[in-house]
């Protein structure tokens, strides 16, 4: 994500600098024009490959189970909510601002780095399992310096933990105390 929304916001930067020089050499303008469009191309590439998927995939993978349902489509709607506040802002800001309309998205896709690397866990090579493993165990609202939210990797202790449970015969720590409980009751 952070990639991507690095590569975004210097897609900005390029057609923010094109579209100013066109303004203030009208003479090279198709030459400007041609590295927005490509820069256009480009943005959208990297758009695509990142931070786009971000509200249909990862809402999924962070909230809790019992959440999910709800979740998923709260992003939806804000996803689609934001594309249709971007589609109605885009032709003002161009008519009223010029080449300097598209700072403002610069800015935004710059925001996202930060945003991400200290608020975002990683969801990779985890299962949803060990999602709520580590929300359960209280990692606070900055994640940057948590080791196990930030590991590209599997962290261990979650599998150790597997291994754990499958010692149990796929058994939770509930169901055992339940049953022991139940037996216990049944020699009284």
């Amino acid at each position: 994500m952070m990639v991507s929304a690095t590569a975004c916001s210097l897609c900005w930067i390029i057609i923010t600098i094109v579209l100013a020089l066109t303004a203030s050499d009208p003479s090279n303008s198709y030459n400007y024009g041609a590295v927005a469009v490509t820069f256009f191309f480009v943005f959208f590439a990297a758009f695509g490959s990142g931070v786009l998927s971000v509200p249909w995939l990862y809402p999924t993978e962070i909230n809790a189970l019992e959440m999910r349902t709800k979740g998923a489509p709260l992003a939806m709607a804000t996803n689609w909510i934001m594309n249709y506040m971007v589609a109605e802002v885009t032709p003002s800001g161009i008519a009223n601002l010029g080449w300097r309309f598209w700072i403002i998205w610069a800015v935004i896709c710059a925001s996202f780095v930060p945003i991400t690397y200290f608020f975002y866990p990683e969801t990779a090579n985890r299962s949803l399992e060990d999602i709520d493993r580590f929300f359960e165990g209280e990692p606070g609202l900055f994640v940057h310096r948590n080791k196990i939210a930030t590991q590209l990797q599997r962290p261990m202790v979650y599998e150790e933990e597997d291994a754990r449970i499958e010692g149990l015969g796929g058994r939770g720590e509930e169901e055992l105390v339940a049953e022991e409980v139940e037996i216990a009751e049944k020699r009284e």
